[in-house]
């Protein structure tokens, strides 16, 4: 038997009011409402159910509706879902019953089977941040449908006595060794981060994504199963990836007060600009950047550290190269780097054509002096300014990142055009070859972990020219290049001082003409480079490791939330 198959019956009770029958052929006829005074017995069931008032409501049969107006008189405040088996019936209380206005009130769930009305509560629930969950039965209606309405019930039964809202409330940080939940989308750094944190003693657990695939309602789940069998401390994710623009699993994080650190270790106006809806008092942010600092506070996060990156020391480590790796990797000058002309071409097709000669104009100004973003915009005459104050939040963002990128390829080749005359390998893929055709030696992109170690170890010079995204920040091989024992040559950044010596520990230009001048000086005299390369390698044993960062981020976590 199926639910299509029963009969509905609209009868006139004593009193006036509508009341309701539903049958089928193979049994009897069940009576859903009083047929004396359908409205006095809505108030005396309802009078005589024991709820509080808070958390959500789930009302299992909706017949005409007379206990559903009750409940939502009484308790105003609560969240009520619906649950009712046949679409005819929840047309049938529109028509002739008491359910008028209560759209906005009451969220039905009509004409699922009861496996999917299950998972719909159970995904609201979450989207509403767990909060207590009471059942309401019209009695009448599970008679008449308990092939439907009795799976509910227990399902539901079961939550309520499992009480999964109070299993995801509990102390943290009582322990020295920390349970962590890292948000997993095998995403740079992760790796890392997760040796780091078992180096230092402290347990991990991961919580599982998809880039582009996954829905809030996928990650909150995976979510809410790590937190209820893990118990984390607290969740590390990396600029806020798993998060959706929606807010939906930082509003559930902050109903069970679940502390989050999030690093952003990209800009944090291209990502969390258009996520605003993810500010939380239970999160830290650390960025890698200083100059972020200022812009994140007043998104309204209240805690936001400076935190640049660092090297993996068991991964970027000196190594004594075989000929044949000397032979694959070896090279006067090298450099490993996505010429990014793909990366610039992504966004710029996500923008109209008529924004493509605007692009182009401010990431040529970037490109010949760092600056930030907003200094650039200024440079725009009025109507152009016009034109970029017309997109919207998420256009502003593509917008700046299209800049930044295309920015960002314009002055790494600038600069990499000053090493022609050295024997010079790049590694990074076909799109140099579309850029430098003559001069240089080009090859296919390295592997992060189990190449790029090598290629460091094998070149005299390395060479690094900082994304423009960096306005004082330093990138990754400013640290993994000296953890190998290589020597580098790098732009000037602000934070190459606070980080390393420069001139004993780190070298650097602050022009593009100090590039082949520098890089002569330092393969004629390999003392002089290998002293550098030596104490910068110190240094970053010293204080630059993923251990130091996490040691950082765990400080900053039990000083707020311990």
């Amino acid at each position: 038997m199926t639910l299509t198959e029963y009969n509905l019956l609209l009868v006139e009770a004593k009193n006036g009011s509508p009341s309701l029958k539903v049958g089928h052929d193979e049994g009897p006829m069940h009576t859903i409402h009083s047929l004396y005074d359908p409205e006095e017995e809505a108030r005396s069931i309802v009078d005589a159910f024991k709820f509080d008032g808070r958390g959500m409501l789930v009302v299992l049969g909706l017949g005409l509706g007379y206990h559903l107006f009750e409940l939502i008189e009484k308790f105003p405040d609560a969240e009520i879902l619906v649950v009712e088996a046949l679409p005819e019936i929840h047309k049938l209380a529109k028509e002739r019953g008491k359910i008028s206005g209560t759209d906005d009130k009451v969220r039905y769930i009509v004409g699922h089977t009861f496996e999917e009305a299950v998972s719909e509560i159970t995904r609201i629930q979450f989207e509403r941040g767990m909060p207590a969950l009471s059942v309401f039965v019209l009695s009448p209606v599970l008679s008449a449908f308990s092939d439907y309405y009795q799976p509910v019930l227990n399902k539901l039964n079961a939550t309520v006595s499992f009480r999964l809202w109070e299993r995801l409330r509990y102390k943290k940080f009582s322990d020295s060794t920390l349970r962590i939940a890292i948000m997993d989308f095998d995403y740079f750094l992760t790796a890392e981060i997760e040796r780091a944190l078992k180096g230092l003693g402290h347990e991990i657990a991961k919580i599982p994504g998809r880039i582009k695939t996954d829905s809030a309602s996928d990650m909150l789940g995976r979510a809410t199963r790590v937190i209820v069998d893990f118990r984390p401390d607290f969740l590390l994710t990396v600029n806020h990836i798993g998060f959706d623009e929606e807010g939906v699993l930082s509003s559930f994080l902050d109903s069970i007060e679940m502390p989050l650190a999030s690093w952003y270790v990209d800009s944090p106006n291209i990502i969390v600009k258009a996520f605003g809806r993810n500010v939380s008092k239970y999160t830290s942010v650390f960025v890698w950047d200083r100059r972020y600092l200022d812009e994140v506070r007043s998104l309204g996060f209240e805690s936001v550290s400076y935190l640049p990156l660092a090297a993996d020391e068991n991964i970027f480590r000196p190594m004594t190269l075989k000929p044949d790796e000397m032979k694959k990797y070896g090279a006067e000058v090298g450099f490993a780097g996505n010429a990014m002309v793909k990366s610039t071409d992504e966004y710029m097709i996500k923008l109209s054509d008529n924004l493509h000669l605007l692009i182009g104009k401010l990431a040529k100004q970037l490109s010949m002096k760092r600056m930030t973003f907003e200094d650039a915009l200024e440079g725009l005459n009025q109507e152009e300014q016009r034109v970029f104050n017309s997109l919207t939040l998420k256009e502003r963002s593509d917008f700046e990142t299209a800049v930044l990128r295309k920015a960002t390829l314009n002055y790494r080749l600038s600069c990499i055009e000053e090493l022609r005359g050295f024997e010079t390998v790049i590694h990074g893929g076909r799109d140099w070859k579309e850029l430098l055709p003559h001069g240089y030696t080009l090859r296919q992109r390295l592997n992060y972990y189990s190449e790029l170690p090598v290629f460091y170890n094998a070149c005299r010079v390395n060479f690094n020219a900082t994304s423009l995204q960096m306005l004082t920040a330093v990138n990754q091989r400013v640290f993994d290049v000296p953890a190998c024992g290589g020597f580098l040559l790098t732009d000037h950044q602000a934070a190459v001082e606070e980080l390393f010596e420069v001139g004993k520990e780190m070298v650097t230009y602050r022009d593009k003409e100090e590039i082949t001048g520098l890089v002569r000086f330092y393969l004629d005299n390999p003392e002089a480079r290998e002293k550098i390369a030596g104490k910068g390698r110190g240094r970053i044993l010293m204080e630059h490791t993923y251990k130091h960062r996490l040691k950082n981020i765990i400080r900053t976590m039990r000083e707020r939330h311990g």
